[in-house]
């Protein structure tokens, strides 16, 4: 087959394949119009959850706050500009808001976001392109994460460059670097800061229907420039990790795709007190099938090690499945549903006294559900409703919460 019309259907099959993911990961995805460069918008959410700080019970909220309370209501006012603009071949995309949380109870809390994506599409010549991009997120510190009762508020920017060149209409070699930072005002939480440098080469082939094979080698060095002293010891969570897998994607029809991504993982820390390392087998499969022109559905399976901003340990191994359904009734209409399980066991450095043993072991369960009505190209409105749980080994982390929220948005 001319070279050609080989590019032209592995173009055609891929649109059709960023069509599905689009439409099962995106709850509304609205312009005021479908040419417009730039874009002002607002957003108002009003959340209420009855377990808002994530505790384990009223007794548990009565002695980290004096009050047994645990529920609360969560106001989200946004207003931001997106700006979509396309240079001859070259994609620029900048999005920046700003967010007033205010809460009606915990207003110790109220807090103000700010957020910024910026990435650059490029392209040039016939063979190479790549994306060079920012993202930066300053927010108060969910909750879940670090048990910490008083304002905290985090900091995340992540820089990022990839390429990609096609030697050959079936070979194409990829290689992506970035660097990634968090860091924590709270004094008490100086030794989470940390910065993770990640640098990354792959090699693909591409075959005539548009599925690809592919290996990728990559090296992550995390840096955590504070110690954590914990009675007279200290530990040092900085480690080196590198991974070596297997990339499939297989487009099994114009409906149904697998991505396979897995190998060897291997995470060494630099400071011997903070414990063994890891060694072992890591991979995430990923299926997604458009059952109907209106209804689609995505499931997600993983057993990977990720790191973990707390003192107790510095990684997780977590085993879990996610299964996402999307079903649109009419154009203006869209309901999605979720359902998130996962296994965390932790490898903490039990070797130092005062620290949450290795044997940590906690269970995540997420259900939500969500009704979307655009009623407009500008204005869409999100119901949502989600029940979230967790169990865990260790005493007084356990914890259930519900809630519910409205988000309304306007594009102008």
């Amino acid at each position: 087959m001319p070279r050609q019309f080989r590019n032209s259907s592995k173009r055609k099959t891929r649109v059709r394949a960023c069509a599905l993911v689009v439409s099962l990961t995106c709850p509304f995805v609205y312009a005021a119009d479908p040419g417009q460069v730039v874009v002002p918008y607002v957003q108002y959410t009003y959340l209420h959850d009855d377990n808002l700080l994530r505790l384990s019970s009223p007794e548990a909220a009565e002695a980290a706050l004096g009050t047994s309370k645990l529920s609360d209501n969560v106001q989200s006012k946004v207003g931001g500009i997106r700006i979509d603009r396309m240079i001859s071949r070259q994609h620029i995309l900048v999005d920046a808001s700003a967010t007033k949380n205010t809460f009606d109870f915990f207003k110790q809390f109220d807090n103000d976001a700010r957020d910024l994506k910026a990435d650059w599409a490029w392209v040039l010549g016939e063979r190479f392109s790549g994306n060079v991009g920012y993202v930066y997120s300053r927010s108060l510190t969910p909750f879940q994460n670090l048990r910490v009762f008083v304002p905290n508020i985090r900091t995340m920017d992540t820089k990022y460059a990839s390429a990609a060149w096609q030697l050959h209409p079936d070979w194409t070699v990829r290689a992506q670097a970035s660097q990634f930072g968090l860091a924590y005002d709270l004094s008490s939480q100086q030794a989470n800061n940390f910065t993770q440098n990640l640098a990354e080469v792959g090699l693909d082939y591409t075959a005539r229907s548009g599925s690809v094979a592919g290996v990728q080698a990559r090296r992550t060095v995390g840096n955590y420039p504070f110690d954590t002293v914990v009675g007279a010891s200290t530990l040092n969570n900085s480690f080196t990790q590198e991974d070596y897998k297997a990339k499939i994607v297989w487009l099994y029809s114009g409906e149904t795709k697998l991505q396979f991504l897995g190998g060897l993982t291997r995470r060494e820390r630099n400071s011997a007190a903070s414990g063994n390392g890891y060694r072992g087998f890591n991979a995430r499969l990923i299926g997604e099938w458009q059952a109907t022109g209106k209804t689609g559905f995505k499931a997600n399976l993983w057993r990977e090690i990720g790191g973990v901003n707390d003192v107790d340990a510095n990684f997780a191994l977590t085993t879990g499945v996610n299964l996402a359904a999307a079903y649109l009734p009419t154009a203006k209409l869209r309901v999605d549903g979720l359902i998130d399980h996962e296994r965390r066991n932790y490898n903490g450095a039990s070797i130092i006294t005062g620290i949450t043993p290795s044997n940590r072991r906690d269970t995540y369960d997420k259900a939500s559900l969500s009704l979307t009505y655009a009623p407009t190209n500008s204005l869409s409105l999100v119901l949502a409703v989600y029940r979230e749980k967790l169990q865990s080994n260790i005493t007084n982390f356990s914890y259930l919460s519900n809630g519910i929220s409205l988000t309304s948005r306007y594009e102008f």
